[in-house]
């Protein structure tokens, strides 16, 4: 984003607060700025992205509904350039990081977002009235948010940029072929399937807000406990798996596998040199897990 852009889209932000606002943060798809007390998100998708800013505040008022912490929504709607933005309150956390109390707060809370009704496969569609998977199979749904992951996406398995980094992970990924297949198939949740440590405020080492929702999508139960399991490692996932009482087993290890091959992928779209090493060291783990 150029500086006279960030200037635009700043002088945007204070119109809809009605207040002096700053540059919070820059996400895949949308620019935040706050006043203090609540952010706008003034959407800024790439092609062929975009924002889901109507689902990922009825995601957050049900889980609010439920007593789990999240920001509280407070207005969604589309300027007349047919840009969207969203402002929510500003969800609050201190220096500090999470204590065990704290990861059992998150998976008391994506236990909840795991029971939302739900239908369909996939990244959400974006509306407020239901929570509704984009796709109609569990590969396709699987195919609107992960990238070009083995056996399900395009790219031969010998071609792929996790075996290009970690060429001695080719023969037992492909002995299985048949599991990674399956495990996409079976029980559905609506997870959230990015939980990096962004997505999270904690006060005291306690769970404050789990945020954004932009890439919530149905799948299986055990992509979450992958997504903990790549950004915080499985020790901490099988903690939150025991609060969100599921089990951090097989089908977490396999799932584990699918998202190396999504995040080596999207390493070379995004030109982040370190992240398929990253990607092909949570492999390893996964079939460490799987032996």
């Amino acid at each position: 984003m150029t500086r006279t852009e960030t200037a635009a889209d700043l002088l945007l932000a204070q119109r809809i607060l009605s207040s002096p606002a700053q540059f919070l943060a820059a996400g895949a798809t949308c620019v935040a700025y706050t006043d203090g007390r609540r952010v706008v998100r003034l959407s800024a998708p790439p092609l062929g992205k975009e924002v889901r800013f109507q689902v990922d505040a009825a995601i957050r008022a049900a889980l609010g509904a439920a007593g789990a912490p999240s920001a509280e929504g407070v207005e969604v709607g589309v300027l007349p350039n047919g840009r969207a933005y969203s402002v929510d309150t500003l969800a609050l956390g201190d220096a500090g990081g999470p204590s065990p109390a704290g990861w059992a707060d998150l998976g008391w809370a994506l236990g909840a977002l795991h029971r939302l009704p739900h239908s369909g496969f996939g990244l959400l569609e974006d509306r407020a009235d239901a929570f509704v998977g984009q796709a109609q199979t569990p590969g396709n749904g699987l195919r609107t948010r992960l990238q070009d992951a083995w056996p399900l996406g395009e790219t031969p398995l010998e071609r792929h940029p996790l075996i290009g980094t970690a060429p001695e992970l080719a023969l037992p990924i492909a002995r299985l072929r048949d599991g990674l297949e399956g495990v996409i198939c079976g029980e559905t949740a609506l997870c959230h399937t990015d939980l990096h440590r962004e997505q999270f405020r904690w006060q005291e080492g306690r769970l404050s807000a789990l945020l954004d929702f932009g890439d919530a999508a149905i799948g299986p139960p055990a992509w979450d406990l992958a997504s903990i399991a790549y950004f915080h490692g499985w020790e901490v996932a099988e903690g939150v798996a025991s609060a969100a009482a599921l089990n951090c087993g097989h089908s977490a290890a396999l799932f584990g596998l699918l998202l190396a091959f999504h995040r080596a992928s999207r390493a070379v779209t995004m030109g982040r040199s370190t992240h398929p090493t990253e990607a092909a060291a949570f492999a390893r783990s996964c079939l460490v897990r799987l032996a």
